[in-house]
């Protein structure tokens, strides 16, 4: 697999700096083994060879150190120099500059090692050199370093950011957010790790791509190619020291203290001066841990498995007779006592399930613990846990199973009222069946007497009306529990959050939005129960992106996406990209709303969601549709299709499956077709209550040639809905043909962040025309936009790129011009006349609005 350079760009300015000074520099690159330096020591060396650079590369070694110029001898002539002045004439080039890189420079011959340092201290040439981060540096390189010659550039671990950039450039596709978060966990930012994580991955089919996306499909045994890297230092160790190893592999981190217990003192600081374990405060305890993950990998995988029962069964007794601190710990000690065997304390393994749920932990593991959980006490939550496993494993049969026995034996409010709300929102989220959903919550109803059971009753009820396109029934039935406290209050808050959304009402919408989600993040720190609600963060996103703030929901997507993939919360991850796909459609970022959307697609198949499915489905055909892409387009349609929408009564993404079928019809020559399902659809809607579908139905009405339609359908847009009141001044605008009405529509959607909507409307403003120079303009204000959204295709775009296409000539004389070249210049290039280049500029200059050069620097051509 091809290694690819990426993520070091301020690196690589700084050593950059140093070798294009006016006078000879040096830089000296430092970090551990696999960090990057020598790669980028290389760039930097090719890019200046091809600037001119006389480039010559010394990669020192222990075996050449022994004879005298090992290093520099195969840049010397065949008679070796006897002194370091000669070493410097044959080095340094009679004209031009020269630059030296050195590899390992420590480990130079001391002849080599003198001719250096000449060369650095008297700036006879640029020098690059790579240290690894722990060694002695030589007294040479510390003497230059102080006098300022050479200048000291750290390389540490690449950022999460980083390893995305590099996973993503390996891979060259999308990759799942699951799967980087897991190669940075592994990598700790090393970049040859995360290539030969990968490159091991793919080649045992342990990575492979599913659904048009790079996933981990299992984790993968330790990397061969790392084990050879790394097992030379796992190997030179005692007994001792190998027992604390294996337990630190198993255990993650253990208290210092405990290690001492389990292992010897010795043992433990010989391990951390070698460097293969980090010894930390954290508060009053003081943690020992693996120096690197890849060691615990590498540890785990070649223990022999009665090993890991005895190390699993030890661990387990020395938490029970210490006490678990924390309560993460309670969740580790189930792991190792269910591994490893041993009497259960049956009321801690049902606390651990529940707090494997909590914390989203593998649904292998959360199924283990519910399940021996349940047998164990025959406890209702215990069972409602092991339900919900087996839901988010796919297998609802099994969950559904689950629940039918514990409603058979419930006798208290709280059983009876957990297996209706489990039964509910399964029945209604994850299948679509409203009516069997708030029938099962009826039913509860009737026999659940307890105030704050029955409140989490119509709780569920108003959440699931306002999925159905129903927001003020909703609202009616919320109306007595919003000011609820504990965690009711967070379900309220959601069901509120969604219901206001749906209405149009934002300003309520993403207040109680985010709360829910501020009340959800603090139920989580404190580890109480905050039931399922896997799509808050992704509400969060569309309340935030549809009320008219592309920038912060952007920001809060993007930082909860890192901490679900961090999780490996596929649940939270489905809802989190697929509100990121809706957000970046709009943006005019198509090919970031391409990504998130066939990501999303592939966690909602892994968690069975046909509703999650079905929206991020629709996402991806508009994103096709509006990259002009029929035949992507179609097979997206076609799935889309086989997922059934037209069967489920929960309706809330329905809007974005008639939307996006519509501007498919447009794009398959339906045009007529699509303005009657949008304008009808849009009706419903807007009579139901529910103004956002309604808003957005009729701005795709708009923009497909349907304005005066949906003018006569949208009504008032509540006040704080920046989005509506543009998307309704911009649908009056076009059906009045009012240039300035669009031309301000179109830079208020802009203002907002909506710039696929704002070139429309430019579009719209052009074609209602003008003067000339009216015409030009507006032209090049759609120009402008459709540069920031590489590869739109709309209808109304189509028009103004027909008549204003430059020609390829037109844009070579464009391009020469605005990069500074004199008409005169360009003519001698392009071997025209004067005259000839002077009548493509004026053209240019029309066709773009523009009043002369001065200006055209600023103008993105039209292609």
């Amino acid at each position: 697999m091809r290694r690819p350079f990426v993520a070091r760009d301020p690196e690589r300015a700084v050593v950059e700096r140093t070798i294009t000074g006016v006078e000879p520099g040096g830089a000296l690159l430092i970090g551990p083994a696999g960090i990057g330096k020598s790669r980028l020591a290389d760039e930097v060396v090719t890019a200046a060879g091809r600037q001119g650079h006389h480039a010559m590369r010394v990669h020192a070694s222990e075996a050449a150190r022994e004879l005298p110029l090992g290093a520099l001898g195969p840049l010397l002539p065949a008679q070796p120099p006897k002194d370091v002045a000669a070493v410097l004439r044959a080095l340094v080039p009679g004209h031009g500059r020269g630059l030296l890189f050195v590899d390992d420079v420590d480990l130079l011959d001391p002849m080599s090692a003198a001719a250096v340092h000449q060369i650095v201290a008297n700036g006879l040439l640029d020098v690059v050199a790579t240290v690894r981060a722990g060694v002695e540096l030589p007294a040479f390189v510390t003497a230059l370093m102080r006098t300022g010659r050479l200048e000291r550039v750290d390389l540490g671990p690449l950022t999460a950011a980083g390893v995305a950039e590099l996973v993503a450039a390996v891979l060259d596709g999308p990759v799942s957010s699951i799967t980087v978060a897991h190669v940075q966990r592994l990598s700790a930012g090393n970049p040859l790790y995360v290539h030969e994580l990968l490159t091991d991955a793919v080649e045992s089919g342990a990575l492979a791509v599913v659904d048009g996306l790079w996933h981990l499909r299992q984790l993968p045994a330790a990397s061969p190619r790392l084990t050879d890297l790394l097992n030379a230092r796992l190997r030179s160790t005692s007994r001792q020291e190998r027992l604390a190893l294996e337990l630190l592999a198993i255990a993650g981190q253990l208290g210092l203290s405990q290690v001492y217990g389990l292992s010897d003192h010795d043992a433990v600081e010989g391990l951390e001066r070698r460097g293969l374990i980090t010894v930390r405060q954290d508060g009053r305890r003081t943690h020992a841990a693996l120096a690197h993950p890849l060691y615990g990998e590498i540890l785990r995988t070649t223990l022999p498995v009665s090993v890991r029962l005895r190390h699993s069964r030890t661990l387990a007794d020395l938490w029970e007779r210490t006490g678990a601190r924390r309560r993460e710990d309670l969740l580790r000690w189930a792991v190792w006592r269910l591994t490893g065997g041993g009497p259960v304390n049956a009321a801690w393994m049902t606390e651990a399930a529940r707090l494997a749920t909590l914390l989203r932990a593998r649904v292998a593991v959360r199924e283990r613990l519910a399940r021996h959980a349940w047998q164990a006490t025959g406890a209702a939550e215990a069972g409602l846990l092991l339900a919900a496993a087996q839901f988010d494993a796919g297998r609802s049969g099994d969950g559904y199973a689950v629940l039918d026995r514990i409603a058979a034996t419930a006798d208290t409010d709280e059983d009876r009222a957990g297996a209706a709300l489990a039964r509910a929102f399964y029945l209604g989220w994850g299948a679509g069946r409203l009516d069997e959903a708030l029938a099962t919550l009826e039913r509860a109803g009737t026999v659940v007497t307890d105030p704050q059971w029955r409140a989490a009753l119509t709780t569920q009820r108003s959440m699931l009306l306002a999925a159905s396109g129903a927001p003020d029934d909703a609202l009616a039935l919320l109306e007595p529990v919003l000011g609820a406290d504990g965690a009711l209050t967070l379900q309220a808050s959601a069901a509120g959050g969604l219901a206001y959304m749906l209405a149009g009402r934002f300003p309520e919408a993403i207040r109680l939005a985010r709360r829910a989600h501020r009340l959800a993040t603090s139920a989580e720190r404190a580890h109480q129960d905050i039931g399922v609600l896997p799509g808050l963060a992704g509400l969060c996103v569309r309340v935030t992106t549809d009320a008219g703030h592309v920038a912060d929901a952007r920001r809060f997507g993007e930082t909860v996406l890192r901490t679900a993939a961090g999780k490996g919360d596929a649940h939270g991850l489905a809802w989190i990209t697929a509100g990121l796909a809706s957000l970046e459609l709009p943006a005019g970022d198509l090919e970031a709303a391409r990504g998130h959307a066939i990501e999303a697609a592939a966690y909602f198949r892994q968690v069975s969601s046909p509703i999650g499915l079905g929206w991020v489905l629709a996402i991806g055909l508009l994103v096709a549709v509006h990259e002009g892409d029929p035949a992507r387009a179609a097979t997206i349609a076609a799935e889309l299709a086989a997922t059934r929408p037209e069967q489920r009564q929960v309706q809330l993404y329905h809007y974005e499956i008639d939307r996006a079928l519509a501007w498919h019809e447009t794009l398959t020559g339906d045009p007529e077709r699509a303005r009657h399902r949008l304008a009808a659809r849009a009706r419903h809607w807007w009579d139901r209550g529910a103004l956002l579908p309604g808003v957005v139905l009729c701005n795709d009405l708009a923009r497909l040639g349907g304005a005066r339609q949906a003018a006569a359908i949208l009504g008032d847009v509540p006040p704080g809905w920046p989005l509506g009141e543009a998307v309704a001044a911009f649908v009056r605008a076009m059906a009045g043909g009012d240039g300035p009405g669009l031309e301000a529509a179109a830079r208020r959607f802009d203002e907002l962040g909506f710039t696929v909507y704002a070139a429309d409307a430019a579009a719209a403003a052009w074609a209602v025309k003008g003067s000339v120079r009216d015409v030009n303009r507006l032209a090049a204000a759609v120009a402008a936009c459709t540069a920031r959204c590489p590869g739109l295709r709309t209808p109304l775009l189509a028009a103004v790129d027909a008549e204003h296409r430059l020609t390829p000539r037109e844009r070579e004389i464009a391009s020469l011009a605005a990069a500074g070249f004199s008409n005169r210049d360009i003519a001698e290039r392009l071997t025209l006349s004067f005259r000839t280049v002077e009548n493509h500029l004026a053209r240019v200059y029309l066709k773009l609005g523009l009043h002369g050069r001065n200006e055209l620097s600023g103008a993105p051509p039209r292609i």
